[in-house]
């Protein structure tokens, strides 16, 4: 009788976690999944969406067994399956666990906090995109590449949005980001419908795992839509860090009217220090049209033709909406581009976040 009762004890304790290669050891209870217990205990664990669709939360499993509670094959592809990793946000213990995470000497060690903010300016970038200017109580800082978490009292889910400019070194109060309308988004339609200016937020941040990692090798930037935001803001804060790497920015938009930030991106390419290639690539230009640059889609181009160096060569970024990224993983894993190389953040409207839930 004791021995069952000592058996029922242990199959109630918690498990545990251990993370490489900080040595940052937490308890993971029973019906908490590994996400969840290490941001309850304070942990800087990356994570965005927390319902296993973007894919933040990644990291690989070094020891131990794990209970999946959504196929992690719904977001990360055969070979990051196959070398590992595991979604943080659907990850149940079995046993003690040892996982690594991506840390790194340039890791964002920004305290994450709450805020108070106002918008003081708006912006159209193209019909569905808009620039949305706000202030907040006090300085923030941040990592080129990240997010924040934005609430708006009216609705009930937070919207998360990348920071569309380089970071100052001391912090700033005052913040660009990208929003793109989402038809049947009552956000955005909202935020849409007139002029906003003096509406007040929360704002929870910064979030991300999603910044420029060091190293000398090529740098490959992939976007569609509002996924220009990080990248730019990447982009601009590695001109300032006086990042010497060549770059190829690959950017898809359905036709002219969808292309943004071209000015911003004549300017990085008239003051980067090595090679600098932005190319945009229209998917639903009319065939009559004046345009006379790439046609298609941006994952039709993922070649060496395009890029002037082997693709398994370069770090690569993708951000936007998922499809375009789950399509440039199967290109770049054929290609045999390690996975350790490619960093991405998928972009998820509310919908498809509820449809998780």
């Amino acid at each position: 009788m004791r021995k069952f009762f000592e058996k029922f004890k242990n199959r109630n304790q918690p498990n545990t976690a251990k993370i490489e290669p900080t040595g940052d050891t937490f308890e993971v209870p029973k019906n908490h999944t590994l996400l969840q217990a290490a941001k309850e205990q304070g942990l800087n664990f990356p994570h965005h969406c927390t319902v296993g669709a973007c894919g933040t939360c990644r990291c690989k499993l070094l020891e131990g067994h794990v209970s999946p509670i959504l196929d992690f094959s719904y977001t990360l592809t055969e070979a990051e399956i196959s070398d590992g990793y595991i979604l943080a946000c659907q990850t149940l213990l079995k046993e003690d666990v040892v996982i690594e995470l991506d840390f790194n000497d340039q890791i964002p060690t920004h305290p994450i906090e709450n805020f108070t903010g106002k918008i003081i300016a708006t912006k159209m970038l193209t019909h569905d995109i808009m620039e949305v200017s706000v202030e907040l109580d006090r300085p923030i800082s941040y990592t080129a590449g990240q997010f924040a978490d934005i609430k708006i009292e009216r609705f009930g889910r937070h919207r998360s949005y990348s920071f569309a400019n380089a970071p100052k070194t001391s912090g700033t109060s005052q913040l660009n980001f990208h929003v793109r309308k989402i038809s049947g988004g009552s956000y955005t339609e909202w935020l849409f419908e007139q002029d906003r200016n003096g509406e007040t937020f929360e704002l929870h941040g910064p979030n991300g795992a999603f910044w420029l990692r060091p190293g000398d090798t090529p740098l490959l930037f992939i976007a569609g839509g509002s996924g220009m935001a990080p990248i730019k803001a990447i982009l601009e804060d590695a001109l300032i860090q006086e990042v010497n790497r060549p770059v190829v920015y690959l950017f898809g938009a359905k036709t002219q009217h969808d292309l943004y930030c071209l000015e911003e991106m004549q300017t990085l390419n008239d003051k980067w220090p090595n090679s600098f290639k932005f190319i945009p690539i229209l998917s639903e230009e009319a065939k009559e049209s004046d345009w006379s640059g790439k046609r298609g889609l941006v994952t039709d181009f993922l070649n060496t033709e395009i890029t002037k160096f082997d693709l398994k060569d370069a770090q690569t970024y993708l951000c936007g909406p998922p499809g375009m990224i789950d399509a440039a993983l199967l290109k770049l894993e054929k290609a045999n581009v390690s996975i350790e190389q490619i960093h991405y953040d998928k972009f998820l409207d509310s919908r498809q976040l509820e449809v998780q839930i």
